[in-house]
C-alpha cells in the first residue's frame, strides 16, 4: 500500500467512526494531491451534499468518491531525503539597540515543521525574515535545494513564503483576490476556477468566499493568506505567530492543517512558523528552536534529543491541585523532589531524573489531592519559560 493510498484508508476510517469534519478536510486533501480537475468538482460537489449533511448519510457518498481519487492517485511524489533548507551558524546585529541573534544553525526537509518558540524581542521574526530574504545576515550561511531551481533572488522569493502577523490589507472579496492570484501564477479559465474554490473550501472559507478585509476576523485573514500561498505552491512556508488571536479550537486546527499540508505525497512542505503556544506548537513540529535573549536552544522532538550546554538531568511537573504550597510539598519530597515553584498559575515540580508520572500521581491520588491539571514537561521547550 503506498503513502498516498494509506491516506485515503485514513479518510475512510474517519467518516466510519463519524468524525465527519476531519474526513472532510483530508478528502480535500486527496483530491488537491490528484491535481485532476474533473476530481475537484467531483469533490466540489461533494462538499455541496456535505454542507447540507453532514452525518452518517454522507458515508457512502464520500466512499465512492475516495474510489473515483484512487484511481487519480499523483504519479509524481516528491523525494524527502534532501534538505530544502540548510541554515548553519546565522546570525544578526541592529545598529541601534543591544539586541543580537546569536548564531543559529536549522535544517529542514520537505514535509518537515520547525516550530520557532520564545518570548516576545528574542528574535523569532528576525530569524523569519532572514530565512525569507528579507534581512541581510552578519555571519553564517543560508542554502537551499528547491525544485524550482530559482534563476535569482526574485524567484527564490516565489518558492519562500513568509507570512507576517500582521496580514497586510486587501480590496474586494476573498474570492476575487484568490482568483487574482491564481492568475498570476498562471492558472488561466476553469483551472482558475476549481483550485480557487477548491483551496477555499480545503481552508473552511466557504462561508466568508464572498466577504471584504472589514467583514472577516484578524484569525480568517490569516487563512485567506494561507490560501493564497498555497495557490503558489511554495516549497518553503514562513509564518509568524500565525495563532494570535485564535482561540484555542482554532490554533488546534489550523497546526493540524499546517502539519497535513507540509506532509503532501506530491508537494511537501518545509514550514518554520514562530509562536508562544509552546505545547500545540510541539504537537506538529518536528524540531524546535527556541530563543532566549537571541540565543538558540535546539530540541529534536522525534528523537526527545537536544543540544544546550549543562542541561540539568532532571524529571520535571506542572501541577495544578487544591490545596497548599506546603501541604503539597509534604507529600512530593518523599519522592526526591528538588523544587517546587509556582509559575503562571500552576506548580512546577523538579525531581530527580527518573521520577515517573505515575509515580507523582500516585502520590497525590494516595493524599487525596483533587488534581485538576496534570503535565510532564521534563522533555518539553515549556520548561524553558519557566524559572528555574
Amino acid at each position: 500500500m503506498t503513502n498516498f493510498n494509506e491516506r485515503l484508508h485514513e479518510v475512510a476510517t474517519h467518516y466510519k467512526l463519524g468524525d465527519y469534519h476531519l474526513g472532510l478536510r483530508r478528502m480535500l486533501d486527496a483530491a488537491l494531491e490528484t491535481r485532476n480537475p474533473d476530481i475537484f468538482e467531483k469533490a466540489l460537489a461533494f462538499c455541496d451534499e456535505a454542507e447540507k449533511d453532514n452525518t452518517e448519510n454522507i458515508v457512502p457518498k464520500a466512499n465512492a468518491l475516495l474510489v473515483e481519487i484512487e484511481k487519480a492517485a499523483p504519479k509524481e511524489v516528491r523525494s524527502t531525503n534532501t534538505n530544502v533548507v540548510d541554515i548553519q551558524g546565522v546570525s544578526k546585529a541592529y545598529n541601534k539597540g543591544k539586541f543580537k541573534l546569536s548564531p543559529v544553525n536549522l535544517t529542514l526537509k520537505p514535509g518537515q515543521i520547525a516550530g520557532l518558540v520564545g518570548e516576545n524581542g528574542n528574535g523569532k521574526t528576525t530569524f523569519l525574515r532572514i530565512i525569507g530574504g528579507e534581512l541581510l545576515t552578519d555571519t553564517g550561511t543560508i542554502s537551499y535545494t528547491l525544485d524550482s531551481k530559482p534563476k535569482d533572488d526574485y524567484d527564490l522569493r516565489t518558492s519562500l513564503v513568509f507570512i507576517p502577523q500582521r496580514i497586510p490589507r486587501w480590496w474586494g472579496t476573498l474570492t476575487d483576490n484568490l482568483h487574482f492570484a491564481a492568475r498570476h501564477y498562471g492558472l488561466v479559465g476553469r483551472e482558475n476556477e476549481l483550485w480557487v474554490e477548491m483551496i477555499i473550501a480545503r481552508l473552511g472559507l466557504r462561508p466568508y468566499k464572498n466577504l471584504s478585509w472589514n467583514t472577516i476576523s484578524s484569525g480568517y485573514r490569516t487563512r485567506f493568506e494561507i490560501a493564497r500561498t498555497l495557490l503558489r505552491r511554495p516549497e518553503v512556508l514562513l509564518l509568524d505567530e500565525p495563532l494570535a488571536n485564535l482561540d484555542i479550537i482554532s490554533q488546534q486546527t489550523i497546526l493540524q492543517d499546517l502539519k497535513y499540508l507540509a506532509q503532501s505525497t506530491a508537494h511537501p512542505m518545509a514550514i518554520v512558523l514562530s509562536s508562544q503556544q509552546i505545547y500545540e506548537v510541539e504537537k506538529v513540529s518536528d524540531k524546535i528552536v527556541f530563543l532566549k535573549q537571541g540565543s538558540p536552544v535546539y530540541q529534536d522532538i522525534k528523537r526527545n534529543t537536544e543540544t544546550v550546554e549543562d542541561q540539568p538531568q532532571v524529571s520535571l511537573f506542572e501541577i495544578e491541585v487544591t490545596g497548599s504550597k506546603d501541604e503539597l510539598h509534604k507529600v512530593l519530597e518523599g519522592l526526591q523532589l528538588q523544587s517546587l515553584q509556582y509559575n503562571g498559575g500552576v506548580y512546577i515540580a523538579t525531581f530527580n531524573a527518573g521520577i515517573t508520572p505515575s509515580a507523582v500521581l500516585t502520590a497525590l491520588s494516595t493524599a487525596s489531592f483533587e488534581v485538576n491539571y496534570f503535565r510532564n514537561i521534563s522533555n518539553s521547550s515549556r520548561r524553558f519559560f519557566a524559572n528555574l
